[in-house]
Parts: structure tokens; C-alpha cells; sequence
């Protein structure tokens, strides 16, 4: 099961979309966390046991901004590993190259997290995650792939129509073909869960998205 939490209209606080996943009444796994909102930790209590890991697609202010929270909200209770490519660790206390200094906020997050490369299979509990290091909208960008529940989360590498920016710090332009290749390899039936927007799938984008026909 995913639970999708959307904030991209949010009239205060832009960030990306969260994720949760896992079967109601055992665990769970977050993926970005932009938002400040109770609205995730109260659907988390309510339906799941335990958060075993939260998983970062990259580390730009939107996906990384409540992270500090959401750790703090369960520490008395157990410690969340986060997973992050080591390209983007750098982005997590400076606001200029996360991009928060964008709209004027100054977003840092003191971590430590579990470095991700490209290939690593992730055994978490119940979970088996597969790592796809896409750079170019930040260094170490990195889709997730839950094969059992037919889920790619993309961060902001793909959305539905389109792609993530380039013209940002820490951006690889040059790298946007290969990366794009690397998805577009994957079986066509995936569901991707992308970092903004609504879902879609990989036939789907296949056919209509410009950037990956």
C-alpha cells in the first residue's frame, strides 16, 4: 500500500510529495519529507507500527525539510535510519545548494545518514528496495524500486510530462540521457511515484513524455 500525501498547492509551505509505504498494522517506509505537516505523523501512528527507514530520492529544502521533525517525533521511541546518496549529503546544511535560499528560507538538516550507490539492494524488514543512481537534477539523485509492490519513486527525475530542472546548484545537465535511459529500461507496467505531480507509469511516459520518447 502507498499513501500519498501532496503539497504541491500547500498555501505555506511548497514541498514535494511524501510517500508512505507498507502494509497496514506492521511497517512502514517514508520516502522525502518536505513537509512540516502533523497530517503524516498522525496517519503513520494510526496505521502503521513502526517507521524502519526514510528514504531521500535527493536532498533539495522540498524533500528534506521536515526530516528533522519527523526524527524527533518518534526518538523516544526507536531510530529511523535515512538513506541518501553521498553526492547530495552536502545539500543537507547548505540552503544555498539545497535551493531553500530560493524563497527565502534557510533549511538544514543535521543527519547522519546511510549512503546509497547505484545497484545496492536494500533489505529493510519486509521490504526489498533496488537503488538507481539517476543523476542531474542534483548529483546524487537516485529512484527507488520496490518491485514487490510494482513501485518506482522517481524523486524529481521524472513526473508525469516532464522532468526535473537542470539549471539549478548541483545540477548535471549532461547527464539527463543517460539517466533517462536507465528508467526507461525498466519493465513498462511500473507505477512511478514521482517527487511532484500526480502518478503514472512507465508505458505511459514511454508514449507521451517528451523527455522520454
Amino acid at each position: 500500500m502507498v499513501k500519498i500525501f501532496n503539497f504541491d498547492d500547500h498555501p505555506t509551505q511548497f514541498s514535494a510529495n511524501t510517500y508512505v509505504i507498507g502494509k497496514v498494522g506492521g511497517n512502514c517506509i517514508v520516502v522525502d519529507i518536505g513537509s512540516t505537516s502533523d497530517e503524516i505523523y498522525h496517519y503513520i501512528d494510526k496505521h502503521y507500527e513502526k517507521v524502519v527507514a526514510v528514504l531521500l530520492t535527493h536532498a533539495h529544502f522540498d524533500h528534506i525539510r521536515g526530516l528533522t521533525k519527523l526524527l524527533k517525533h518518534y526518538r523516544n521511541r526507536y531510530d529511523i535510519p535515512v538513506y541518501l546518496s553521498e553526492e547530495d549529503v552536502p545539500l543537507l546544511t547548505d540552503p544555498k545548494i539545497n535551493s531553500s535560499f530560493l524563497l527565502n528560507e534557510s533549511v538544514q538538516v543535521n543527519v547522519t545518514t546511510t549512503p546509497v550507490k547505484d545497484g545496492d539492494i536494500l533489505n529493510i524488514k519486509d521490504f526489498k528496495i533496488k537503488v538507481i543512481h539517476t543523476p542531474f537534477h542534483t548529483k546524487g539523485s537516485v529512484c527507488y524500486l520496490f518491485e514487490d509492490d510494482n513501485a518506482l519513486f522517481t524523486g524529481d527525475t521524472l513526473f508525469k510530462g516532464g522532468i526535473g530542472r537542470t539549471d539549478l546548484p548541483y545540477s548535471e545537465p549532461e547527464k539527463v540521457k543517460e539517466s533517462l535511459m536507465k528508467i526507461a529500461a525498466l519493465p513498462e507496467t511500473l507505477v512511478i511515484y514521482p517527487g511532484h505531480g500526480p502518478i503514472s507509469r512507465i508505458e505511459i511516459e514511454k508514449k507521451n513524455n517528451p523527455y522520454l520518447r
